[in-house]
């Protein structure tokens, strides 16, 4: 493959030393947002927090410099301006770290990393809220203001990166939290038509990102070619550039490129997601660097495609706490982030990147090991964490593409009734399933040999085996016969699992069975999922207008099906049928 010329941003999040504050164990921790709360102490930022993150901010904006990235984001707007009327005492917050970001960008700038700001539209305090009033024009007016002061104080920001289709989760706490309020693409058309001459007449980058969650109108603009024109249609300026993710749903394997990037002129660029929040936040291998290869030839014809946005941090909840490129914690998030780069600047293939990781990180070995090790590791992820025949499919529901895996959700591992009835709707070849599930954990055996040549930790592999050892039997319980003695297997083997691994998944299970009736359950299906993304006459007249009625009286009726997470983290599921 050849390097793309036509690339100016290699964009990787620096959130990571931020997060180098001191959490409690078997603490669930918010990965999508920078921890802020845990950086002040009584209004001030902590100074023996400030100390260390910022040794480790140099520690690791300097390695992803050396990779080849040339632009950092961190979050995030609200917390470096200061609008007149906020009181005192948080103005003195602000002016802290206004003082502490400033160390920040000044090391990125001497290490010429363009630096570039997150945001949330609309960000939110009751000072905000009065101003604002829900009103639009008030909001677009804050943040003009907002953003005119920001690139008058720090000079070396060069752009910021707008989220409209997702909101911090219910869990942040602090000076600010943010609320979705964009609900029509007129409405997202009317924001960017409004902030982008302040983006022009300083000369920064005004990022818009697609990602969005299925809520309101606007939420099918990640995946949906008439919501996308609906929005971006006649916006030109040089100023603006469009972050789409690679798939039209979230970071997950098994997925098409969005045909999205070839829609348009606008100039763009390609989310990445390199510390996989949805395969183990980085405690076993989960190599990306064949997917993304694909996705870098099959972007070769896209010309208007200038870069990356590599994710090797952010993302997810979990109690999992490797920090990549901190304290040698995260190598399989370091190896994903270094083939990131390699294949999209470098234009290497993924076996090349591999084989030059190795040779840096693995000097006195063969580089061919951990070649081998990653392709099985690959085999192992696609095999068994997803499951080939359900993952590959396409469904739809309401506005959102329903995720190839949803029997994992960050931390958790879901064993139920209700996942079962749902694979059994979609899985035909069950019996080669739970053959092929067996024969990729088994692969871990010779995964396991390959780590203890290279020196790697055999406790990072017992953890890997016993976690994916779940997933089998759990796959054996979905597809294959009921049967009571698997059951009792499997609960004594995760009572054995949660003693053994106190941090690691924790492991929802239910085997009593439904109490709906098998042909009420494919009748929901059948009106409930479509198999393409166009929209049939019942989702435009009924389950886009009156699902989000039924949620609530369902959740009620089955709520011991629903995962504990489900309405303490992120947004919660309700924001789903808005």
């Amino acid at each position: 493959m050849e390097p793309r010329q036509d690339f100016k941003l290699y964009i990787i999040d620096a959130n990571a030393p931020l997060f180098n504050t001191r959490f409690s164990k078997n603490r669930t921790v918010n990965w999508s947002k920078a921890p802020f709360e845990h950086l002040e102490r009584g209004g001030t930022i902590d100074k023996s927090v400030s100390t260390r993150v910022l040794q480790e901010y140099k520690n690791y904006v300097e390695q992803v410099a050396l990779l080849g990235y040339n632009a950092i984001s961190l979050d995030d707007v609200a917390h470096l301006v200061s609008i007149d009327f906020y009181p005192q005492k948080l103005r003195n917050t602000i002016s802290d770290y206004k003082a502490f970001y400033s160390k920040f960008f000044d090391i990125a700038s001497r290490l010429n990393l363009k630096i570039f700001l997150t945001t949330d539209i609309m960000f939110y305090n009751n000072y905000i809220d009065t101003y604002t009033r829900n009103k639009d024009s008030h909001n677009i007016h804050l943040l003009s203001i907002a953003l005119k002061r920001l690139f008058k104080e720090f000079p070396q920001v060069n752009g910021v990166i707008f989220r409209i289709g997702e909101s911090d989760g219910i869990d942040v706490h602090g000076e600010f939290n943010s609320r979705l309020i964009i609900k029509r693409p007129a409405q997202a058309r009317r924001y960017i038509q409004s902030l982008l001459p302040v983006f022009e007449s300083y000369n920064r980058l005004l990022i818009f990102r697609t990602w969005t969650l299925g809520a309101y109108p606007i939420g099918d603009l990640m995946w949906n070619p008439d919501t996308y024109h609906a929005v971006f249609d006649k916006i030109t300026s040089k100023n603006f550039v469009i972050s789409l993710k690679y798939g039209d749903t979230d970071f997950h394997r098994h997925l098409h490129l969005s045909p999205l990037f070839f829609e348009s002129s606008h100039k763009k660029i390609i989310e990445l997601q390199t510390r996989r929040e949805y395969e183990g936040f980085g405690e076993f291998p989960s190599f990306v660097g064949f997917d993304y290869e694909k996705y870098y030839s099959q972007l070769s014809s896209c010309n208007s495609l200038i870069g990356i946005y590599a994710w090797c941090q952010t993302g997810g909840w979990s109690r999992f706490t490797r920090l990549s490129f901190q304290n040698k914690s995260s190598l399989w998030n370091e190896l994903n982030t270094n083939a990131a780069i390699d294949i999209f600047r470098c234009g290497k293939s993924a076996e090349k990147a591999v084989e030059d990781f190795a040779s840096r990180y693995f000097p006195d070995n063969d580089p061919s090991l951990l070649l081998r090790l990653v392709k099985l590791s690959d085999i192992v992820v696609k095999d068994l964490w997803y499951l080939p025949e359900y993952s590959r499919r396409t469904l739809y529901f309401r506005r959102i593409r329903i995720p190839p895996l949803f029997w994992v959700f960050w931390d958790t591992i879901i064993i139920n009734h209700f996942v079962r009835k749902i694979l059994r709707r979609f899985v035909h070849n069950r019996d080669e399933a739970i053959k092929e599930g067996y024969r990729a954990l088994y692969k871990i055996k010779e995964i396991r040999r390959l780590g203890m040549q290279l020196g790697m930790d055999e406790q990072m592999f017992d953890f890997y085996f016993d976690t994916f050892e779940i997933l089998a039997l759990a796959r054996e319980y979905f597809l294959g016969p009921w049967s009571p003695g698997l059951n009792i297997k499997i609960e004594k083997i995760i009572e054995h699992y949660e003693r053994k691994y106190p941090s690691g998944f924790k492991i929802e299970k239910d085997f009593s069975p439904l109490t709906i009736r098998s042909f009420i359950i494919k009748a929901v299906f059948r009106m409930c999922l479509r198999p393409h993304a166009h929209y049939r006459p019942i989702d435009k007249f009924f389950l886009i207008k009156f699902t989000g009625w039924f949620y609530p009286l369902i959740k009620n009726i089955q709520h011991h099906r629903f995962p504990e997470f489900a309405d303490k983290q992120a947004m919660g599921t309700q924001v789903l049928f808005k």
